[in-house]
This record gives C-alpha cells, structure tokens and sequence, in this order.
C-alpha cells in the first residue's frame, strides 16, 4: 500500500472526474478525520466560534446559553448523551432564522438516540409553556405531543435545564471541561452504530 502523505489531497477538478486512487485518497482522509475527533472538534469548533456573538435581546447569547444548559445538566449527574445535547442544543440559532431545534436534531442524529432526537426537534414548542408573558407563543404548544415516550423527558430538559439557563450571573463550566465529555460520547457513539 502506498504510504499516506499528511496532508495528501486528489486530484480530480469535478466529481465525475475523480479516479478511484482519488477515492481511495478521499476514504483514507476521512477515516483518519473521524478517528481524531471529526465530528466532536467539529462541533466543538462551531460552539467556539460564535462566544461573542450578540445575545439578540436575550440576556445572554447562545453561547453562554449553551454553556449553562451543558453546566446544568452535568452537575446534576446526567449521562453523556444529554449534556452533549444541552451543550449544542440552540447552536443552529446562531446561523437560523427558524427550526433550529430540527437543524441541531439533524447534526447529532448520527450518533444520538431516536429519542433525544424527538426531544431536540420539538424542545422549542415545549420552551413555549414557559413563555406566559410572549404576545405570540401559544403557551399551550407542547400538549399536542401528550403520550409521546419522550414527552416527560423533554418537558423535564425544558423546565429544569433550558428555560433556566438565561441568567447573566450563572457560573457556567468552560467550554474546555466539556471537551472530554464530547469527544468520549462522540467515540463511543460511533463505535456502537
């Protein structure tokens, strides 16, 4: 086999153009990106990079927002899976107008459970029965999904962990402690699918 060159890149300038040593040279990157923390640097990456964006009105931004809902949800002793979710729960707000609870079920759905997923999609119209004061939000949004198997859990992240973590005065873990916890999650998602 030919030795891979670090930074070895194919050749082809369209897609119908590329040779099979080109996907070949493709498929070896990839697999060496995955097993070096792919997806969770990746993720990790997009969570940094929007620290100081504007909070839009809100008290904090999504980031700060971010970090107290991974806070929160660690402190309390929750599993891997959840505090990943807290962690980039809202990230899809800071490049979406609408739906970024669908957006951020769509980036983690690979290697999160099905539920969690359905908790990611629909946490914005549970987020709504904390809303008592919004001249528009339907306060009642969530009760549509009564009986579904995630429906306790989800009300459960909104009201302990979500709604709660608007407070300017929190101390939020740095995004450094929550490193590990992303990239052991990330591992062993992907080994077990």
């Amino acid at each position: 086999m030919t030795s891979i060159i670090a930074d070895e890149r194919a050749q082809f300038r369209s897609l119908d153009g590329a040779s099979a040593m080109d996907w070949q040279i493709i498929e070896r990157a990839e697999a060496r990106h995955r097993a070096n923390g792919g997806p969770a640097d990746g993720l990790l990456r997009l969570l940094a990079s929007i620290e100081h964006m504007k909070s839009v009105g809100y008290p904090v931004n999504v980031y700060s927002h971010s970090l107290q809902t991974a806070t929160r949800v660690l402190e309390a002793g929750r599993d891997d899976e959840l505090v990943v979710v807290a962690l980039f729960h809202d990230v899809p707000q800071a490049f979406s107008d609408n739906d970024h609870g669908w957006l951020a079920a769509q980036m983690l759905s690979p290697w999160i459970s099905a539920r969690r997923a359905w908790m990611l999609t629909h946490h914005g119209a549970f987020q709504s029965a904390h809303f008592a004061n919004h001249p528009t939000r339907n306060v009642r949004d969530r009760e549509k999904h009564i009986g579904h198997e995630a429906y306790a859990e989800t009300s459960e992240f909104c009201a302990v962990y979500d709604q709660t973590s608007f407070d300017p005065d929190f101390t939020s873990l740095p995004l450094k402690v929550f490193e590990p916890i992303v990239q052991r999650f990330f591992a062993t998602a992907a080994t077990a699918k």
